[in-house]
């Protein structure tokens, strides 16, 4: 995927890596993750299983999911979603 992206923006790999590092003071993989996370986020207010979630927003498989989210927010996918009830 990111070199699609940089493909678009007329760069080659690393030199997008380092432009989006300094434009977003973040690099483009957690900025994709972050995005996915805010998305999941979202679609946890919903009856869908957490697995569905992480899968519907991009990770392939459910521990990364849940590592990335806590990451991301300092908590589990469904701790989060027990802070909504």
């Amino acid at each position: 995927a990111m070199h699609v992206v940089a493909d678009l923006a007329g760069l080659t790999v690393p030199a997008f890596c380092r432009y989006f590092k300094r434009m977003t003071h973040l690099t483009f993989t957690d900025f994709v993750n972050e995005y996915r996370v805010n998305q999941a986020q979202r679609l946890l207010h919903s009856a869908r299983t957490v697995a569905d979630v992480g899968f519907s927003v991009g990770f392939n498989n459910l521990s990364h999911f849940n590592k990335t989210f806590r990451a991301v927010t300092g908590q589990t996918p469904s701790a989060y979603r027990k802070t909504l009830v």
